[in-house]
Parts: structure tokens; C-alpha cells; sequence
């Protein structure tokens, strides 16, 4: 499966942790004990459907773990194929998502460039800036409803993909900004 930028790979789910079994030496079932899809049967059965002329590919928004009790949202993604991989001697399901661009009232379309994606801050840039920053606002010092701020606005040609122009703002302070220039 080739993979840019813009593009995810989510595994799939393992099997239920139970006395006396290891979860990792266990293939990823796409059903249940009762025959019902699991998480992982939901997700190939979307794709399947959407294959087949069933409707649009289905729309996640995806969360990326920064450390324990940190997320932050990546946006919307559109789940557009998997595979199984036995590669590690057991069947995992490998999902595939692509950056979604559009509003949840408009029709979403998947992301088409030659370029990376600017607006998308790169979890290394976030790990630098969160550790520079000392995870506070830097305007106040709070250290919850942390957003990540472009300080020249993306709508401003601003990118983020380099911690130069990424900070910590919390919310207050970062819908005051808006897409000024300070």
C-alpha cells in the first residue's frame, strides 16, 4: 500500500484481551463469536461497500496521541482501502485514510496536491513545539484547552511545518487571535 502525506495507515483491532491469551499472537478478526462485524469488519465492509458503487467513502475524524492524556485532532480523513498483512505471522487489518478537504455540510473530496499539506502540523513539529513551550499558552501560561497555533496565519501563507511558526495558545487566546497577524 503506498502512503504521501496526506495519507494514514491505521491498524486494525486486535482481539479482546482474556485469561491466558495474548492479543498480539492473535489474527484481527473481521467478526465476532456471534457472526456480528467487528470494528475491524465495519471498516472493511465501508470500503467494500463504497467499492462497489455503494456511496462515498465513509469520513472519521482522526485523533493523534501526542503522550499519555494529550490528543490532538488531525481533521477528517476518508476511509478508502485496507488490506490484511500477515507479514508478522498473524492477520492484521492495515486501514487506509486519506486528509479529507471540505466542511461536514459540503460534499468532501479526497485531497489532491503535488505538495505536502501545510495546514496539517507534522506530529514532529508538535512534539517540539509542546516540549519548547512546556505544553502552557504562551501568551498566559494556561495548561488546558491547548491549541496549536500557526503564528503567521496558514490563511496568511503561514505553514506548519517547521516549529518557527507553530506555538501554544490556549482556546481563549487563540480565538481572540483568529487569523490576525501579531
Amino acid at each position: 500500500m503506498n502512503v504521501d502525506e496526506s495519507e494514514l495507515v491505521y491498524e486494525g483491532h486486535d482481539t479482546y484481551r482474556v485469561a491466558g491469551n495474548n492479543p498480539k499472537d492473535e489474527n484481527q478478526p473481521r467478526y465476532d463469536q456471534s457472526g456480528k462485524p467487528t470494528q475491524n469488519g465495519r471498516f472493511a465492509d465501508w470500503v467494500d461497500n463504497s467499492k462497489q458503487g455503494g456511496g462515498d467513502p465513509a469520513v472519521f475524524r482522526v485523533y493523534e496521541k501526542m503522550k499519555d492524556g494529550i490528543w490532538t485532532d488531525r481533521g477528517l480523513y476518508l476511509l478508502l482501502d485496507y488490506e490484511i498483512d500477515s507479514a508478522t505471522g498473524r492477520e492484521v487489518f492495515k486501514f487506509r485514510l486519506k486528509q479529507a478537504v471540505g466542511d461536514s455540510s459540503a460534499r468532501l473530496e479526497s485531497a489532491q496536491t503535488d505538495s505536502p499539506m501545510t495546514r496539517q502540523i507534522p506530529s514532529w513539529v508538535k512534539q517540539q513545539v509542546y516540549k519548547r513551550d512546556k505544553g502552557c499558552c504562551v501568551i498566559c501560561g494556561a495548561s488546558d484547552q491547548l491549541h496549536f497555533d500557526h503564528d503567521l496565519p496558514f490563511s496568511k501563507g503561514g505553514a506548519g511545518i517547521t516549529p518557527e511558526n507553530v506555538r501554544i495558545l490556549c482556546a481563549k487566546h487563540n480565538l481572540q487571535k483568529s487569523n490576525r497577524i501579531e
